[in-house]
């Protein structure tokens, strides 16, 4: 065995994990099957300098990368031409980096591999330390499925040589002032614009909609319609705040807690403080355990009652829900992400509520934010779309409130060529907006790299902004409710105080930047030079045109008659 004495994997958890998934499936096996005709692989090589690669070599790197690939996806590869074209010429690139990588005298001996897998957290045990047992019975899972304990360490192996090589190749990155500089600027000056914005809510025009334009739109726009599926449950609440009332702490016990959760109590220094000190505080915690603690064994005890023997008549949840001193309260519908009036839980309470049906009427206890619930089928309605006679009043205020938005969309779009034309001529930005009716909006000042501003469509106006000279006028914005545009006033460069304090952080992401593109680079090259050759089995798909940044979605309106 590739580690001795209990000695296991560890270094590429995500891998396994996601590899438990995918060798279930049994395609995974045949992959490697050796059924394949041995003519047929040959003439479908990949070539390097005119020369086939060895079948052997390239058939062990083809396992190598598709145990990568099945270990950091976490799912099973999509069995297309285009997948094992992709796979083939990975495989072979593989081989020509991990030949360079020798040439270097890069390699990786067995107590490396060792001592990257020792620690990984699949196989640790609740104190963090490597459970042998946990690697053993994966390991010997994986070996009921053909795939050997070797070909997890030869995965591995390579995976520190190539690692190792990259280093290597990378260490000639540098980052020199001027380009971490260049870097820094743009990002974090302060922007300071004016913007003018146009909503649909501002048009007051009555925007009159026919019969059969809402009818159009209605049937264009079902979806938009669609009504949520619904549950109603009965329901019981067992609080905390009750049970709280129930409980005695004796002395001793609040000692005991105290001694054992002393962590919890620690002053400035980071020590424990007295009890004395701490102990209203202590009875508080402990109360709160122990009421919480009380207030689920009861729901708990409520829910087994209500489990339903075979042939015998169902539980009546009322009247248990009476023998525990409690009067069940009945909601109205509601969806799976809708709030439920007079329940104080969260999500999980939907989420129970919506597992449940006549043939399992009952939950197991649901958390809420002052105890436990527990709950009781009584109807459901499955997600429809209403006819439209039923939603016709929406449907012409959605109507109408799309007319309104196009028309600020088109006076935004008029407004902003005018005001831009007139500010390249030389005006002042906001005599010319005075002059057209508009009042122009003044934020405060922000960087580019800020998280959070008081800029509408913020994200948008920063990707504008960033590339525009000082004095210039965006082009139109499209927003949810309408648009807007604005006036780059100044840029003031950040302090050196500010580059200072984060050069040092800067400096090593455009480092590890710059080593990445360096080792693509030279891997590029090499490639290159090594003159790959490889028919593929798919045929290439067209070119697609980039896509422009999605505006704000919106439902298709038809033609005004």
């Amino acid at each position: 065995m590739f580690i001795a004495h209990g000695e296991r994997l560890q270094r590429w958890g995500p891998w396994i994990l996601g590899g438990v998934l995918l060798l279930l499936v049994p395609s995974f096996v045949v992959m490697f099957s050796p059924s394949a005709s041995i003519k047929q692989q040959r003439s479908e090589l990949p070539t390097i300098n005119g020369k086939a690669v060895n079948l052997a070599d390239f058939q062990s790197a083809k396992n190598v990368v598709m145990t990568e690939i099945v270990f950091s996806s976490g799912r099973q590869p999509p069995r297309t031409l285009e997948y094992e074209d992709q796979l083939n010429i990975e495989a072979v690139q593989r081989l020509i980096l991990l030949r360079k990588a020798r040439e270097f005298g890069i390699s990786a001996g067995e107590d490396e591999v060792v001592q990257q897998v020792r620690m990984l957290p699949a196989f640790l045990n609740e104190q963090k330390q490597f459970d042998p047992d946990r690697y053993q019975r994966y390991i010997n899972f994986l070996n009921n499925l053909g795939i050997s304990e070797a070909l997890l360490a030869e995965t591995i192996r390579e995976q520190i040589e190539l690692s190792r090589l990259r280093a290597l190749v990378a260490t000639a990155a540098k980052v020199t002032p001027a380009e971490l500089k260049l870097a820094y600027t743009p990002l974090h000056e302060q922007t300071t614009i004016d913007y003018v914005e146009f909503d649909g809510a501002d048009h007051k025009e009555n925007f009159t909609v026919k019969d059969d334009e809402a009818k159009a739109f209605y049937d264009l726009n079902k979806e938009k319609f669609r009504k949520p599926a619904e549950a109603k449950v009965r329901e019981v609440y067992f609080t905390i705040s009750e049970a709280r009332k129930s409980i005695t702490l004796g002395e001793n016990e609040v000692g005991e807690y105290y001694e054992l959760n002393k962590g919890k109590y620690l002053d400035d220094q980071k020590k424990p403080r007295p009890l004395a000190d701490v102990k209203d505080e202590v009875k508080k915690d402990l109360l709160d355990l122990r009421a919480a603690r009380l207030a689920g064994d009861r729901a708990t005890g409520f829910s087994v009652k209500l489990v339903h023997e075979p042939g015998a008549a169902r539980p009546d949840f009322a009247k248990i829900a009476a023998d525990f001193g409690l009067t069940p309260h009945e909601t109205d519908f509601f969806s799976l992400r809708g709030a439920v009036a007079s329940v104080n839980a969260g999500p999980q309470f939907n989420q129970a509520a919506f597992s449940l049906s006549p043939e399992v009427p009952f939950s197991d206890p649901v958390r809420g934010e002052d105890g436990y619930y527990v709950l009781e089928y009584l109807a459901s309605k499955p997600s429809e779309v209403p006819p439209f006679d039923e939603v016709k009043e929406l449907v012409v205020k959605l109507l109408q409130q799309q007319r309104a938005r196009d028309a600020a969309v088109k006076q935004g779009r008029d407004l902003a060529a005018k005001v831009k034309e007139a500010v390249v001529t030389g005006k002042n930005f906001s005599d010319v907006c005075a002059s057209v009716g508009l009042k122009a909006k003044t934020p405060a000042p922000f960087t580019i790299a800020q998280d959070t501003t008081n800029l509408p469509f913020a994200n948008r106006i920063k990707d504008m902004a960033l590339g525009m000279p000082t004095n210039a006028v965006s082009d139109f914005i499209l927003t949810a409710n309408g648009g807007l545009f604005f006036h780059l006033i100044q840029r003031t460069p950040p302090t050196s105080e500010d580059f200072e304090k984060n050069r040092a952080q800067l400096a090593m992401q455009i480092l590890e930047r710059n080593r990445q593109a360096l080792f693509e680079d030279w891997a590029n090259g090499v490639m290159r030079d090594e003159h790959i050759e490889y028919k593929r089995k798919a045929h290439p798909r067209q070119q697609e045109s980039p896509a422009e940044e999605a505006e704000p979605a919106e439902p298709s309106a038809p033609a005004k008659s």
